[in-house]
């Protein structure tokens, strides 16, 4: 009998798999590409990138813009955004499947959104809009054209990012998931690892046990290029550098699918990216060494967990992937990498155990900012504050703290607090106290020293003498003062067909080089019109419509940067 039940759950969980793996393949077979041309990827689901993990592919366009996008199944748009940053302009479509797609980076929408969205920066006074239409509003069939392709925002280059998400969690889906046809028979490249032993997971900026290892590949495996066993003790961490390519895009390192780690074959960590959460999407930083990306410009996926780390992603992670030697015996160390086309990379090694004396208990006198509490430093000489909320760390750090005299380019001293090499979650404020002359005290903002010598604009909040800013950096702090307004070039006018199929554009170049463009404004013959600004090319263009009569016309551009300077430009011109 029990033999019997046994056969009759079995075969009940294999009808509700293959039921939902029917499901899931008629789905995705539902969809249709975005694109009526092959796709190549520059960019995969869950890649690590700035700050955050990809959350779409990036399909390539042949190097141009203006390719017709198709709605890759029925539906409505739900969201239309035009921004200067971040997806350009980006359109969002439901359909009745329960899942949204996402085009970003657009070029223009079709004529029917177009004129929606002017209707709206014109309303609003603002090229930067956003609107949720209703459920009826924009309707569109499968294969419908809902724009063109494009290179606007912080694209890199002209390319769609393309998601699938979940419409009531809004999570994102990884699109490779859906049956779209991105030819892949190419195993992931694992580069190196890094072994990190007499490792201490409760204090991050406590000197570590930190080695990294080459590999090579002899035929279907990785090794190591060392022909050393590798000498391992106490609490030992591993950290590997991998990425994937696709056929047909063989100069792009794009990210994995999963990630496995085995000790003498029994598996201590998996991570997989088949989903991913907007609200934890910045704990990448807790995933990565951070500090090897800051100062080496390489990411190395940590094969553990820091102790705020909210991630999701981890399917497996025994004592959070920290191994304790503590043995004299020789050990196999094995890491599985796949892509999503379940190309598999093996890479194998071995490693000694070597027994030492348990690391020793960290006083309690030591000044520490703690991961899982507020903290409120406050300098020695009261001039500098910092306030941090509660998990606003990973993991615990040592205060470290400096200050360095004020010089003829600053009006206060300088802060330094913490190593920039220390990842933050969530923004805490600085404050610094300045004795600030009347006449600059509307000018002064809170600066964060960068490579180069300048400072980067982060705030200008006064409050009792105090001047104020939210960052999510450590590193060097001051208060500086800018008095320079911003840069505008003459126009440039062009004749030729616009992307709107009107007759030409002005354009001009602003430029500030201190604290940053904050406003832009465009009238002709004193009406506001939308002028579009490309912060890539640092340029601010308006498209001639059907709207301009022929003849001639004076422009009115003003603009403004972050402590409002403000510059403008009169200028007349003939269409």
């Amino acid at each position: 009998m029990l033999y019997l039940y046994r056969i009759s759950v079995f075969m009940k969980k294999t009808i509700c798999f293959l039921f939902l793996f029917i499901s899931i393949n008629v789905i995705s077979q539902n969809y249709r590409s975005p694109f009526d041309f092959p796709l190549y990827l520059s960019g995969t689901f869950g890649e690590l990138r700035n700050n955050h993990f990809h959350t779409g592919i990036d399909i390539k366009t042949q190097e141009t813009i203006g390719h017709n996008l198709y709605a890759i199944e029925d539906g409505y748009v739900s969201r239309i955004k035009v921004s200067t940053w971040g997806y350009g302009k980006v359109l969002y479509v439901n359909h009745p499947d329960g899942n949204t797609s996402v085009y970003a980076h657009m070029l223009k929408f079709n004529d029917k959104i177009e004129k929606i969205v002017k209707e709206h920066q014109y309303k609003n006074k603002s090229f930067e809009i956003q609107i949720y239409p209703n459920k009826k509003d924009i309707v569109l069939k499968k294969g419908e054209i809902i724009g063109l392709s494009g290179n606007t925002g912080s694209s890199g280059g002209p390319h769609l990012h393309f998601e699938i998400r979940n419409t009531n969690t809004e999570k994102p889906l990884n699109p490779l998931n859906f049956g779209f046809n991105v030819k892949d028979n190419i195993d992931p490249i694992i580069n190196d690892i890094i072994v990190y032993d007499n490792y201490n997971n409760n204090i991050g900026n406590l000197k570590k046990h930190k080695r990294k290892y080459s590999t090579k590949k002899t035929g279907d495996f990785y090794s190591l290029e060392t022909k050393s066993i590798i000498e391992v003790s106490g609490n030992t961490v591993f950290g590997i550098n991998t990425f994937d390519r696709q056929n047909g895009s063989p100069n792009n390192r794009n990210g994995v699918y999963s990630i496995k780690l085995f000790l003498d074959n029994e598996i201590i960590y998996h991570f997989q990216v088949d989903e991913l959460d907007f609200s934890t999407n910045r704990f990448i930083n807790a995933h990565i060494d951070y500090q090897e990306y800051t100062e080496n410009n390489n990411r190395y996926n940590r094969c553990h967990k820091l102790p705020n780390n909210q991630l999701s992603n981890y399917l497996i992670s025994k004592n959070n992937g920290i191994i304790n030697f503590k043995d004299s015996s020789i050990h196999e160390v094995k890491f599985e990498v796949r892509d999503i086309k379940d190309n598999l990379s093996t890479l194998k090694f071995k490693v000694k155990s070597i027994p030492i004396k348990e690391d020793k208990i960290i006083k309690d006198e030591i000044s520490l900012l703690k991961f899982n509490k507020s903290n409120i430093f406050i300098s020695d000489s009261q001039d500098f504050k910092v306030h941090m909320k509660k998990n606003s760390l990973y993991q615990n750090y040592k205060v470290e703290y400096d200050v360095i005299p004020k010089t003829l380019n600053t009006l206060s001293n300088l802060h330094k607090f913490m190593n920039e090499s220390i990842p933050v979650q969530n923004k805490f404020s600085i404050s610094i106290k300045g004795d600030i002359p009347i006449v600059l005290k509307d000018k002064v903002y809170i600066g964060k020293r960068i490579k180069s010598g300048n400072f980067k604009f982060k705030g200008k909040t006064w409050k009792d003498n105090f001047l104020s800013a939210n960052t999510r950096e450590f590193g060097s702090y001051c208060i500086v003062a800018d008095t320079v307004k911003p840069y505008i070039s003459k126009i440039t006018q062009k004749m030729e067909k616009n992307i709107y199929g009107g007759e030409g554009s002005i354009s001009v170049k602003i430029y500030d080089y201190e604290s940053g463009i904050s406003y832009y404004e465009g009238k002709i013959d004193d009406k506001w019109v939308v002028m579009e600004y490309e912060h890539k090319n640092n340029t601010l263009t308006y498209y001639i419509g059907d709207d301009l009569k022929k003849g001639s016309h004076k422009i009115h551009i003003t603009i403004r940067d972050k402590v409002n300077n403000q510059s403008e430009l009169i200028e007349e011109f003939t269409y």
